[in-house]
């Protein structure tokens, strides 16, 4: 959602500072590459790199780290600090521009770990404090989704769906929040397209362990048009089959059969489920725009679908053109 800029930039509006805000131009808001060499030769990139030129002239780099660790990881500002080092070594002429970090933390409990590379120092407060203007220093702007209520969410439509979403992914109430919002769904439609907005109901399907309610569905398939609705619909039908499957047989009498029926069920999808990171490994490889809603969709289709998608990696031009395919092969 956030390799969107128009989705990235109302969150940068509510996290910075207005003084700061004001004076950069995030209507020209644009990604930038982020694979970059280190030192040794390896290779590094921050989840998101974008850049936005200031409203009277020079330019700005906002690098957009996205954590997706469990618990709070303190090495973020040491991360976000070769990242600066990495693009000023980029950089043309004397001067730099400004690399700002920022940190969307969505772990089930509240970040705790460093904020500043000045935590990192081992050595006594005092010295630190009275050496300050002389030591590196890099803090990031956090945002914790841990403590911050839905209503006060940052972002517009898509991009504050997103951070909801990701909020109550560890509470197990993603379709509880979803129906709340529906309004900030329709919104993702109406700015981004269906296949876009797709992308935000594969998540929740991902992160949940029970199927959503047919009123949920009722309020949501008509923001979508075909291809993209039938796409979801059978995404939705494949996700939670095995287990509607396993409900019933548990149901039944027999525990040796069930537990054979378990194995077998087991081994058959750890196969399926290497062929599908393959093939998107090998789309993401290809396509620059392939994007989490495209990877959804392959790590969720039939053995058929599956083929299907092999034999057209050197036909399609872009990845929306196999999922297009795909969703009227599932319609039939």
């Amino acid at each position: 959602m956030f390799s969107e800029p128009s989705e990235l930039a109302p969150v940068l509006r509510a996290l910075l500072p207005p003084s700061v805000a004001a004076r950069l131009d995030l209507a020209q808001l644009s990604p930038a590459p982020t694979e970059q060499l280190d030192g040794d030769l390896r290779m590094r990139a921050p989840d998101l790199l974008y850049r936005a030129p200031w409203r009277g002239g020079g330019r700005a780099e906002v690098v957009f780290i996205l954590e997706h660790q469990s618990s709070p990881d303190p090495s973020m500002p040491l991360r976000a600090l070769r990242t600066t080092l990495r693009i000023w070594d980029q950089t043309e002429g004397p001067r730099l521009p400004m690399v700002v970090a920022l940190l969307i933390a969505h772990g089930a409990k509240p970040w705790t770990a460093p904020l500043h590379v000045s935590e990192l120092y081992d050595a006594p407060a005092e010295a630190v404090e009275g050496l300050r203007g002389a030591l590196p220093e890099l803090g990031l702007v956090l945002q914790d989704l841990a403590i911050t209520p839905d209503e006060a969410m940052p972002g517009e439509g898509g991009g504050k769906l997103a951070l909801i979403l990701l909020r109550h992914a560890h509470k197990g109430n993603v379709w509880d929040a979803l129906e709340a919002n529906v309004h900030l769904f329709a919104e993702a439609v109406k700015r981004l397209g269906d296949s876009r907005a797709v992308g935000l109901l594969t998540y929740a399907m991902h992160v949940s362990d029970v199927p959503w309610e047919r009123r949920l569905a009722a309020k949501i398939l008509p923001l979508l048009q075909p291809p993209e609705r039938e796409v979801i619909v059978g995404y939705a039908d494949r996700r939670f089959e095995e287990g509607f499957a396993l409900g019933e047989l548990q149901g039944k009498e027999g525990g040796i059969a069930i537990g054979e029926l378990r194995i077998t069920i087991g081994e058959l999808r750890g196969e399926l489920r290497a062929r599908r990171q393959l093939v998107a490994q090998l789309y993401r490889q290809r396509f620059k725009s392939f994007t989490p809603a495209h990877e959804a969709v392959i790590l969720n289709a039939s053995p058929d679908v599956l083929e299907i998608m092999v034999n057209s990696l050197f036909i399609v031009e872009h990845p929306d053109e196999l999922l297009s395919a795909t969703a009227t092969d599932d319609a039939r």
